[in-house]
């Protein structure tokens, strides 16, 4: 039997009642996953969503110098949700950073709790409002570091690139 402790404490699912986080613990699974396993790769179909209980993930995109990694995600951290929005591919690749335990939720199942149970599906449905808004934040902050470094780091001695 897995410790629901990790549901209580990932941002997704710690707004759930005992009883809520119950359902959910109902319809996933735990899944062990070796260093370097691939969970998913970018362009794969969306099939549902994974929590990290132990170890961690690299969430990665291909490029023609390699791999670049774009986050490791720790205990908790959830991903793979973007298909529970938009029914879209994989946007990047997922790969275990290391011995790693995760709980994957189908996302058939997860839409049918949703669809079935409103009260839970605000609940979760918020929390992945308020997760998506702060990594855009982040995003963005990222961006507008680049394109300072890019505007103001000596790429151009004649002074600032124009801002179209």
């Amino acid at each position: 039997m897995i410790d629901a402790l990790f549901l209580t404490q990932s941002p997704l699912f710690r707004n759930l009642d005992e009883t809520e986080r119950a359902q959910i613990l109902i319809i996933g699974r735990t899944r062990p996953c070796a260093a370097g396993e691939v969970l998913f790769r970018e362009g794969d179909s969306g099939d549902g969503l994974f929590i990290v209980v132990k170890g961690s993930v690299r969430i990665s995109k291909r490029s023609a110098t390699g791999e670049e990694a774009l986050a490791v995600l720790g205990p908790t951290a959830f991903f793979g949700e973007m298909a529970l929005i938009d029914f879209s591919a994989r946007a990047a690749d997922a790969i275990a950073n290391e011995d790693s335990e995760l709980f994957f939720i189908p996302l058939q199942d997860l839409r049918s709790l949703i669809e079935a149970q409103h009260r839970i599906a605000l609940k979760i449905l918020y929390s992945l409002c308020e997760v998506l808004a702060q990594r855009l934040r982040e995003t963005n902050e990222r961006y507008m570091s680049i394109f300072t470094i890019a505007q103001w780091g000596g790429a151009n001695p004649d002074g600032p690139i124009p801002v179209p």
